[in-house]
């Protein structure tokens, strides 16, 4: 047996259903449309790019020579001056993986290109060589020779 509602209560019922349906597209859209630009926006942001010290390779490749030299954090397998390349494990990491850093000059200073193998979401082998790297670059620039200022006598 069919019951009808032969008032309007079932177009009723049928048209908040479609209604309530578009809402809830329109709602998964926007999430969708916002988590897309907010992606987009925030890649090259979250993109690992190398470093670049305002120094000269061969003041960096010293920097990077010094910190690697601590045998508690590192152990060297490889270090070739001539190419600025270093090759070493982390001593203490979960893995032992060999990890490398490359020298190249760029834009009037020197950009250090690491490959850091890190399990994990957080990266602190990379941000610990980072922080013992510049804290060697800046000790070595502390210790080198300031050129004396040329003076100007008046006759």
């Amino acid at each position: 047996m069919h019951v009808y509602n032969s008032g309007c209560g079932g177009l009723r019922a049928g048209a908040i259903f479609r209604y309530w349906l578009a809402r809830r597209r329109t709602a998964i859209l926007k999430f969708l449309l916002t988590s897309f630009l907010i992606l987009v926006v925030a890649a090259p942001a979250l993109a690992k790019r190398p470093d670049v010290y305002p120094v000269s390779c061969n003041d960096l490749w010293a920097a990077v020579h010094d910190t690697l030299d601590n045998p508690r954090n590192y152990g060297v397998v490889s270090m070739d001056d001539f190419g600025q390349r270093a090759r070493f494990v982390v001593i203490g990491a979960r893995g032992n993986y060999t990890q490398t850093v490359k020298l190249k000059a760029k834009d009037g200073g020197c950009a250090a290109n690491a490959t850091i193998i890190e399990l994990g979401p957080h990266n602190m082998d990379w941000r610990q060589f980072q922080h013992r790297l510049a804290h060697s670059l800046a000790r070595l620039q502390a210790a080198k020779p300031k050129p004396a200022a040329a003076s100007i006598g008046l006759p």
